[in-house]
């Protein structure tokens, strides 16, 4: 049986063997105070050899540099830089790497780039350093994937999640649960190999029984992209209402500034305006829709009330904004009746007073009471000092929620991770019927098999060529 830490040969065609040296610039575009080129590969050390020149302070070329060591000089002329050794295999990439602190100014940063690759580098290619730390076994593809969520995190809530997930969390829970399926495997095999000895009742149900516990325990592991989703992605959050209702002044009092045009003429927003917000250390999206005009002809409008409708859907937490004077009647009812629908679906929803100021809310919440039950409501107004807070704290709330009902120490982020794990649950919880069903242990193992197969996937213990490119080239170039 293939041991489950031996990679497959699939990976030496991932890329062509490694013989070449890379380089970028690995801080991000424009002028800054200092900037970051980083070099890797078998040459990394001669390339430097003939564009570096240390001062007396450090006198030894590249090549004689020790790892984790660093040198002060000029570069080809063009500026003073601090040089860093990482050597092989103790680096990121688990190649040579040599990075290059310069200058952040954009003509000195790429006069740089262009003096390494007349020596003989090349320019990396999107996330070629990465995947290099993969090629070469530095980290796996769930640790890579969380290199560049690490990257992008807006939120502290992002960067606790992704450093977990780089050092390891993820992974060390996906192995333990592979080393199960091995076991239950090896169990399939013997009772093959000694059908006379072991293939007995007690034993097949306890070989049943134990599959479908694994399958369990994976399919709680796929539980925590409830919030996992919510901590990488963000927390959607919708303002919806009719015209003129106050939801342009919610927004910009929620983010602080005048992001969205507001005026006292219906209808001025008739796109979506989205802005993010940091509430409790997670990241939330906020839009704010056009007013849902429940009858017009205006093709413009039309449009602008079709994707509110969508961003309303796709939201995971809808403020609905109810403001003086209210509409007629029958309007009104229309109005009530979507809400009663929306919350009958399931959605997370909160109504807002707007307007509060005006000293109406009391009564349209009692008026609301003929039509709602049961539906959260908080009052608003731009003029009161605490009126954003007041929306935070039901955001805060939400999340609470979601914290209570996805209590895991093991979030899963991805969408990739989630459907393998969903699928290994599922082949398990199938192994197991046919199990109890009589059918042969062959199709059993094959079952096994096939969800072992899922789990490596996500680690890249077992990997396709075509995926490994797609994850990689979604990262920036120089990391």
């Amino acid at each position: 049986m293939k041991s489950r830490r031996q990679r497959k040969k699939i990976i030496g065609m991932i890329t062509k063997a490694i013989t070449d040296t890379i380089a970028a610039v690995s801080t991000p575009p424009g002028a800054s105070g200092l900037a970051v080129l980083r070099l890797s590969g078998p040459q990394a050390a001669e390339c430097c050899d003939q564009l570096f020149q240390p001062y007396a302070i450090t006198p030894l070329q590249p090549s004689e540099m020790a790892g984790y060591t660093t040198a002060v000089g000029t570069w080809a002329g063009l500026d003073e830089v601090v040089l860093s050794c990482f050597k092989a295999p103790h680096s990121f990439t688990g190649e040579d790497v040599f990075e290059i602190s310069c200058h952040g100014g954009t003509a000195v940063k790429q006069a740089i780039l262009d003096s390494l690759i007349s020596v003989g580098a090349r320019l990396a290619e999107p996330g070629e350093f990465s995947k290099r730390a993969f090629v070469n076994g530095k980290m796996d593809l769930s640790q890579a994937e969380a290199v560049m969520d690490l990257i992008g995190a807006e939120a502290s809530r992002q960067v606790q999640a992704a450093f977990k997930q780089l050092k390891g969390q993820l992974s060390g829970k996906i192995r333990t649960r592979a080393d199960a399926l091995y076991e239950l495997m090896a169990r399939v095999e013997v009772i093959l190999e000694f059908p006379e000895l072991e293939e007995t009742p007690p034993a097949l149900e306890q070989l049943a029984a134990d599959t479908a516990s694994e399958g369990d325990k994976i399919r709680q592991l796929a539980l925590g992209y409830g919030r996992g989703k919510v901590v990488r992605e963000g927390l959607r959050v919708a303002i919806a209402g009719r015209p003129n209702a106050g939801k342009s002044t919610l927004l910009n009092n929620l983010v602080g500034e005048d992001k969205a045009i507001v005026t006292p003429i219906p209808g001025t927003t008739r796109d979506l305006v989205e802005a993010h917000l940091i509430v409790d250390g997670y990241l939330v999206l906020l839009t704010d829709t056009a007013g849902l005009t429940m009858d017009t002809a205006d093709p413009v409008e039309q449009e602008g009330v079709r994707r509110a409708r969508l961003a309303h859907a796709e939201a995971d937490l809808l403020f609905w904004l109810i403001s003086p004077p209210l509409p007629a009647a029958e309007e009104f009812e229309r109005e009530m009746a979507e809400i009663r629908d929306i919350v009958a679906a399931g959605k997370d929803l909160v109504l807002v007073l707007g307007k509060d100021d005006r000293g109406e809310s009391a009564a349209i919440q009692d008026v609301i009471g003929e039509y709602l039950t049961g539906v959260d409501i908080v009052r608003f107004s731009q003029q009161a000092d605490d009126g954003a807070k007041r929306i935070k704290d039901k955001i805060s709330d939400h999340l609470r929620q979601l914290e209570r009902q996805y209590d895991q120490d093991t979030l899963i982020t991805h969408e990739r991770h989630r459907k393998l794990l969903e699928d290994a649950a599922a082949e398990l919880t199938q192994a197991a019927t046919e199990i109890r069903s009589g059918l042969t242990l062959d199709l059993v193992a094959t079952r096994l098999r096939q969800a072992a197969e899922l789990l490596a996937e996500m680690t890249g213990d077992s990997v396709d060529a075509g995926l490994v490119d797609t994850i990689f080239s979604r990262f920036c170039v120089g990391k």
